[in-house]
């Protein structure tokens, strides 16, 4: 492994499960683009749900297929049970500012404090959403608590070795990316 550059910060993500249980036996029998168009789609609902529940906006559409290297903002949950892996949410500064603010119902660009809080429950709450979009195979699965880099000084390099989903979306013209990494069994 390369040692990071001074001033920069590394970070490697991985999730391992601890046997197969059922669920994961199942998830493992379902053809690999099955799994992959319903746990994509599964995402997609979950984070417009909350989108329009908890930040009151229907979030566009987008053909970005590519994720940032870096974004201003990255908020990432960690999936452990029968599906083990990393939920992130990435966006820019503006977008991670004009979420928060649309949160808290404020013409005032928030804090940095107050973008990290927002951006760490709204990646909270979809990942929460997305288990139950898939119930039937995440009824054992618990989340960990939403972790917030910010800078742009930063790579994540995800050793999940199993299924990423990508769902890009946009937020009043800005664009925002999720990604889960699921541990393949």
């Amino acid at each position: 492994m390369q040692a990071p550059s001074p001033g920069r910060v590394q970070l490697i993500l991985s999730a391992k499960s601890s046997g197969p249980s059922e669920a994961a036996i199942k998830l493992a029998s379902l053809p690999r683009e099955e799994t992959l168009q319903r746990f994509t789609r599964a995402l997609d609902i979950a984070v417009t749900e909350i989108f329009e529940v908890m930040v009151g906006i229907s979030l566009g559409s987008s053909d970005q297929v590519t994720l940032p290297r870096v974004a201003d903002y990255t908020a990432m949950i960690g999936l452990a049970g029968e599906l083990c892996g990393v939920l992130s949410f990435r966006c820019d500064l503006d977008t991670a500012a004009g979420i928060a603010a649309k949160m808290l119902e404020s013409t005032v660009r928030p804090s940095q404090e107050t973008i990290r809080d927002a951006l760490g429950e709204i990646c909270n709450m979809v990942a929460g959403s997305f288990k139950v979009q898939v119930s039937d195979l995440a009824t054992q699965c618990w989340l960990s608590v939403p972790t917030v880099v910010s800078g742009s000084d930063y790579q994540l390099y995800p050793l999940a070795d199993g299924m990423r989903m990508q769902v890009s979306r946009t937020f009043e013209g800005m664009l925002l990316w999720l990604t889960l990494d699921l541990h393949g069994n």
